[in-house]
Protein backbone atom coordinates (compact mmCIF):
# COMPACT_ATOMS: atom_id res chain seq x y z
CA UNK A 1 0.00 0.00 0.00
CA UNK A 2 1.62 3.46 -1.01
CA UNK A 3 0.79 5.97 1.61
CA UNK A 4 2.80 9.06 0.20
CA UNK A 5 2.97 11.83 2.62
CA UNK A 6 5.55 14.81 2.94
CA UNK A 7 4.98 18.17 5.11
CA UNK A 8 5.68 20.49 2.34
CA UNK A 9 3.33 18.71 0.29
CA UNK A 10 0.70 17.89 2.45
CA UNK A 11 -0.90 21.05 2.62
CA UNK A 12 -1.74 20.62 -1.37
CA UNK A 13 -2.37 16.80 -1.44
CA UNK A 14 -5.35 15.97 -2.76
CA UNK A 15 -6.65 14.81 0.31
CA UNK A 16 -10.19 13.34 -1.52
CA UNK A 17 -8.51 11.47 -4.17
CA UNK A 18 -6.33 9.53 -1.33
CA UNK A 19 -9.03 8.62 0.97
CA UNK A 20 -10.90 7.43 -2.04
CA UNK A 21 -7.60 5.42 -3.55
CA UNK A 22 -7.56 3.75 0.42
CA UNK A 23 -11.17 2.91 0.37
CA UNK A 24 -10.73 1.25 -3.38
CA UNK A 25 -7.57 -0.66 -2.49
CA UNK A 26 -8.24 -1.87 0.59
CA UNK A 27 -11.92 -2.10 0.46
CA UNK A 28 -12.83 -0.45 3.59
CA UNK A 29 -15.34 2.39 4.56
CA UNK A 30 -14.32 6.03 4.16
CA UNK A 31 -15.07 6.95 7.85
CA UNK A 32 -12.36 4.21 9.13
CA UNK A 33 -9.53 5.90 6.13
CA UNK A 34 -10.79 9.04 7.64
CA UNK A 35 -10.23 8.15 11.12
CA UNK A 36 -7.04 6.58 10.92
CA UNK A 37 -5.58 9.47 8.86
CA UNK A 38 -6.66 12.35 11.49
CA UNK A 39 -4.95 9.57 14.74
CA UNK A 40 -1.53 9.25 12.77
CA UNK A 41 -1.70 13.34 12.16
CA UNK A 42 -2.64 13.56 16.17
CA UNK A 43 0.17 11.03 17.07
CA UNK A 44 2.64 12.82 14.83
CA UNK A 45 2.05 16.27 16.53
CA UNK A 46 2.33 14.84 19.97
CA UNK A 47 5.46 13.02 19.16
CA UNK A 48 7.48 16.28 17.81
CA UNK A 49 5.67 18.96 20.18
CA UNK A 50 5.01 16.66 23.48
CA UNK A 51 1.96 15.27 24.89
CA UNK A 52 -1.14 17.06 24.61
CA UNK A 53 -4.45 16.81 24.57
CA UNK A 54 -5.54 20.15 22.61
CA UNK A 55 -4.74 19.27 19.05
CA UNK A 56 -7.47 17.83 16.64
CA UNK A 57 -7.87 17.56 13.20
CA UNK A 58 -10.54 18.01 10.18
CA UNK A 59 -11.21 16.37 6.95
CA UNK A 60 -13.09 17.02 4.43
CA UNK A 61 -13.04 14.78 1.99
CA UNK A 62 -15.29 16.21 -0.72
CA UNK A 63 -13.70 19.89 -0.10
CA UNK A 64 -10.29 18.33 0.05
CA UNK A 65 -9.42 20.46 2.78
CA UNK A 66 -7.12 19.09 5.73
CA UNK A 67 -6.24 21.44 8.73
CA UNK A 68 -4.56 20.53 12.39
CA UNK A 69 -5.83 22.77 14.95
CA UNK A 70 -4.62 23.97 18.44
CA UNK A 71 -6.84 25.30 21.26
CA UNK A 72 -5.00 27.71 23.15
CA UNK A 73 -5.14 29.88 25.96
CA UNK A 74 -4.58 33.56 25.57
CA UNK A 75 -1.54 35.31 27.40
CA UNK A 76 0.42 37.97 27.74
CA UNK A 77 3.11 36.30 28.59
CA UNK A 78 3.41 32.79 27.05
CA UNK A 79 5.03 30.15 29.64
CA UNK A 80 3.84 26.69 27.39
CA UNK A 81 3.85 27.29 23.83
CA UNK A 82 2.00 24.31 23.30
CA UNK A 83 -0.98 25.28 25.27
CA UNK A 84 -0.70 28.92 25.11
CA UNK A 85 -0.65 32.02 22.99
CA UNK A 86 0.60 35.53 22.75
CA UNK A 87 -2.18 38.37 23.06
CA UNK A 88 -1.11 39.99 19.83
CA UNK A 89 -0.86 36.89 17.65
CA UNK A 90 -4.40 35.49 19.33
CA UNK A 91 -6.12 39.46 18.24
CA UNK A 92 -4.43 38.64 14.72
CA UNK A 93 -6.90 35.67 14.37
CA UNK A 94 -9.95 36.89 16.47
CA UNK A 95 -9.68 41.10 17.16
CA UNK A 96 -12.23 40.31 19.78
CA UNK A 97 -10.23 37.55 21.81
CA UNK A 98 -9.33 38.55 25.37
CA UNK A 99 -6.28 37.44 27.72
CA UNK A 100 -7.87 34.65 29.81
CA UNK A 101 -9.90 33.22 26.83
CA UNK A 102 -9.63 30.36 24.74
CA UNK A 103 -8.54 30.48 20.78
CA UNK A 104 -8.47 27.31 18.39
CA UNK A 105 -5.44 27.81 16.13
CA UNK A 106 -4.47 26.29 12.72
CA UNK A 107 -0.77 24.42 13.18
CA UNK A 108 1.44 25.09 10.25
CA UNK A 109 2.24 21.80 9.09
CA UNK A 110 5.35 22.25 6.60
CA UNK A 111 7.14 23.77 9.92
CA UNK A 112 6.74 19.95 11.06
CA UNK A 113 9.68 17.81 10.62
CA UNK A 114 10.53 14.51 8.66
CA UNK A 115 10.84 12.68 11.54
CA UNK A 116 7.06 13.69 12.65
CA UNK A 117 5.75 12.90 9.21
CA UNK A 118 7.37 9.79 8.88
CA UNK A 119 5.80 8.39 12.25
CA UNK A 120 2.62 9.77 10.77
CA UNK A 121 3.13 7.31 8.09
CA UNK A 122 4.18 4.27 9.49
CA UNK A 123 1.17 4.70 12.01
CA UNK A 124 -1.22 5.79 9.17
CA UNK A 125 0.53 2.22 7.05
CA UNK A 126 0.04 -0.03 10.56
CA UNK A 127 -3.76 1.23 11.51
CA UNK A 128 -4.81 0.64 7.58
CA UNK A 129 -3.44 -3.15 7.59
CA UNK A 130 -5.47 -3.41 11.09
CA UNK A 131 -8.88 -2.10 9.86
CA UNK A 132 -8.03 -4.41 6.44
CA UNK A 133 -7.28 -7.45 8.74
CA UNK A 134 -10.38 -6.78 10.99
CA UNK A 135 -12.77 -6.23 7.53
CA UNK A 136 -11.63 -9.37 5.68
CA UNK A 137 -12.04 -11.36 10.06
CA UNK A 138 -15.45 -9.78 9.41
CA UNK A 139 -15.77 -10.49 5.45
CA UNK A 140 -15.28 -14.27 5.69
CA UNK A 141 -16.41 -15.03 9.33
CA UNK A 142 -19.90 -14.16 7.47
CA UNK A 143 -19.38 -16.26 4.75
CA UNK A 144 -18.66 -19.98 6.95
CA UNK A 145 -20.64 -22.56 6.03
CA UNK A 146 -20.39 -21.02 2.69
CA UNK A 147 -18.75 -21.77 -0.84
CA UNK A 148 -15.63 -19.37 -2.03
CA UNK A 149 -13.00 -20.13 -4.43
CA UNK A 150 -9.47 -19.26 -5.34
CA UNK A 151 -6.20 -20.28 -6.69
CA UNK A 152 -3.71 -22.49 -5.32
CA UNK A 153 -0.93 -20.87 -4.32
CA UNK A 154 1.47 -22.89 -3.18
CA UNK A 155 1.64 -26.08 -0.56
CA UNK A 156 3.19 -26.12 3.06
CA UNK A 157 3.56 -28.70 5.40
CA UNK A 158 0.93 -30.54 3.02
CA UNK A 159 -1.70 -28.17 3.41
CA UNK A 160 -2.62 -25.97 0.08
CA UNK A 161 -2.18 -22.28 0.54
CA UNK A 162 -4.68 -20.38 -1.43
CA UNK A 163 -5.43 -16.85 -2.88
CA UNK A 164 -8.44 -15.34 -2.11
CA UNK A 165 -7.23 -12.04 -3.48
CA UNK A 166 -7.59 -9.47 -0.67
CA UNK A 167 -6.01 -12.98 1.92
CA UNK A 168 -4.96 -16.12 1.92
CA UNK A 169 -6.38 -19.48 3.31
CA UNK A 170 -5.60 -22.80 3.84
CA UNK A 171 -6.75 -26.12 2.88
CA UNK A 172 -5.34 -28.53 5.52
CA UNK A 173 -4.31 -32.15 4.74
CA UNK A 174 -7.72 -33.15 7.24
CA UNK A 175 -9.50 -31.23 5.33
CA UNK A 176 -8.75 -32.41 1.71
CA UNK A 177 -10.09 -34.83 -0.30
CA UNK A 178 -8.02 -38.06 -0.22
CA UNK A 179 -5.58 -39.30 -3.26
CA UNK A 180 -6.54 -35.64 -4.96
CA UNK A 181 -3.75 -33.89 -6.54
CA UNK A 182 -4.35 -30.31 -7.36
CA UNK A 183 -1.55 -28.39 -9.01
CA UNK A 184 -0.64 -25.08 -8.39
CA UNK A 185 -2.35 -22.48 -10.09
CA UNK A 186 -5.60 -24.54 -10.20
CA UNK A 187 -9.09 -22.32 -9.60
CA UNK A 188 -10.40 -24.99 -6.62
CA UNK A 189 -14.06 -24.40 -5.02
CA UNK A 190 -13.97 -25.13 -0.96
CA UNK A 191 -16.30 -24.62 1.65
CA UNK A 192 -15.32 -21.42 4.40
CA UNK A 193 -15.43 -23.96 7.35
CA UNK A 194 -13.80 -21.51 9.86
CA UNK A 195 -12.18 -18.53 10.64
CA UNK A 196 -9.77 -17.71 13.67
CA UNK A 197 -8.17 -14.28 14.30
CA UNK A 198 -4.40 -14.53 14.73
CA UNK A 199 -1.98 -11.71 14.65
CA UNK A 200 -1.17 -12.21 11.18
CA UNK A 201 -4.20 -11.84 9.91
CA UNK A 202 -7.52 -13.71 9.55
CA UNK A 203 -6.53 -17.44 9.29
CA UNK A 204 -9.85 -18.65 6.97
CA UNK A 205 -10.04 -22.73 7.39
CA UNK A 206 -11.20 -24.22 4.22
CA UNK A 207 -12.95 -27.83 3.95
CA UNK A 208 -13.44 -30.12 0.16
CA UNK A 209 -14.09 -33.23 2.81
CA UNK A 210 -17.12 -31.85 4.43
CA UNK A 211 -20.64 -32.89 3.83
CA UNK A 212 -21.60 -29.56 3.94
CA UNK A 213 -19.45 -28.95 0.71
CA UNK A 214 -21.14 -31.25 -0.84
CA UNK A 215 -24.67 -29.91 -0.35
CA UNK A 216 -23.36 -26.62 -1.13
CA UNK A 217 -22.67 -27.66 -4.88
CA UNK A 218 -25.64 -29.43 -5.24
CA UNK A 219 -26.95 -26.24 -4.19
CA UNK A 220 -25.34 -24.20 -6.83
CA UNK A 221 -25.82 -27.04 -9.58
CA UNK A 222 -30.01 -27.57 -9.08
CA UNK A 223 -31.94 -24.20 -9.13
CA UNK A 224 -34.60 -26.05 -7.50
CA UNK A 225 -32.37 -26.50 -4.21
CA UNK A 226 -31.51 -23.38 -4.10
CA UNK A 227 -35.38 -22.45 -4.55
CA UNK A 228 -36.04 -24.58 -1.26
CA UNK A 229 -38.63 -26.93 -3.80
CA UNK A 230 -36.46 -29.63 -3.27
CA UNK A 231 -34.49 -30.41 -0.01
CA UNK A 232 -31.23 -32.44 0.93
CA UNK A 233 -32.59 -34.31 4.14
CA UNK A 234 -29.48 -35.97 4.73
CA UNK A 235 -26.09 -36.25 3.14
CA UNK A 236 -23.31 -38.49 4.51
CA UNK A 237 -19.68 -39.20 2.87
CA UNK A 238 -16.58 -40.80 2.65
CA UNK A 239 -14.61 -38.36 0.91
CA UNK A 240 -12.95 -39.27 -2.15
CA UNK A 241 -14.87 -42.72 -2.14
CA UNK A 242 -18.65 -42.18 -1.89
CA UNK A 243 -21.46 -39.85 -0.94
CA UNK A 244 -24.95 -40.33 -0.54
CA UNK A 245 -27.80 -37.79 -0.40
CA UNK A 246 -30.94 -38.00 0.84
CA UNK A 247 -33.79 -35.53 -0.63
CA UNK A 248 -37.11 -34.33 -0.92
CA UNK A 249 -39.58 -32.26 -3.17
CA UNK A 250 -42.10 -30.28 -1.52
CA UNK A 251 -43.39 -29.34 -4.97
CA UNK A 252 -45.27 -32.86 -5.91
CA UNK A 253 -44.93 -31.84 -9.61
CA UNK A 254 -40.80 -32.39 -8.70
CA UNK A 255 -38.95 -35.41 -9.08
CA UNK A 256 -36.48 -34.46 -6.28
CA UNK A 257 -33.61 -36.95 -7.84
CA UNK A 258 -34.22 -36.39 -10.82
CA UNK A 259 -33.53 -32.69 -10.74
CA UNK A 260 -30.44 -33.70 -8.39
CA UNK A 261 -29.60 -35.82 -10.90
CA UNK A 262 -30.44 -33.91 -14.47
CA UNK A 263 -30.70 -34.11 -18.05
CA UNK A 264 -28.64 -36.86 -19.23
CA UNK A 265 -26.73 -36.62 -15.88
CA UNK A 266 -25.28 -33.43 -16.43
CA UNK A 267 -26.03 -31.59 -12.83
CA UNK A 268 -24.52 -34.61 -11.17
CA UNK A 269 -21.81 -34.97 -13.00
CA UNK A 270 -20.62 -31.47 -12.42
CA UNK A 271 -20.24 -32.11 -8.85
CA UNK A 272 -18.86 -35.48 -9.37
CA UNK A 273 -16.26 -33.67 -11.28
CA UNK A 274 -15.57 -31.19 -8.78
CA UNK A 275 -15.02 -33.76 -6.13
CA UNK A 276 -12.51 -35.72 -7.97
CA UNK A 277 -14.68 -38.64 -9.41
CA UNK A 278 -15.91 -39.40 -5.92
CA UNK A 279 -19.38 -41.72 -6.15
CA UNK A 280 -22.79 -39.89 -5.28
CA UNK A 281 -26.10 -42.00 -4.99
CA UNK A 282 -28.88 -39.97 -4.74
CA UNK A 283 -32.01 -41.47 -3.09
CA UNK A 284 -35.58 -40.22 -2.42
CA UNK A 285 -36.61 -39.57 0.92
CA UNK A 286 -40.23 -41.11 2.41
CA UNK A 287 -41.87 -38.93 5.29
CA UNK A 288 -43.52 -41.63 6.20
Amino acid sequence: MRVEMTMGEITNIQVAEAIEDIVKEKLLDKETVIQTLKDALIIAVKKKDGPSDNVEVNIDPEMGKLEVLATKKVKREVEDPLAEIEADKAKEIDPSIRVGQFITVPLDLSAFGRNAIQIAKQIMIQRIREAEREQVFDDFQHKVGEITSGAIQRMEKGAFIINLGRTEAIIPRSEQIPGEHLPIGRIVRALVKDVQKNPKGPQIVLSRKSPIFLKKLFEFEVPEIYENRVEIVAAAREAGERSKLAVYSVDDKIDPVGACVGLKGTRVQSVVKELNNEKIDIIGWDPD
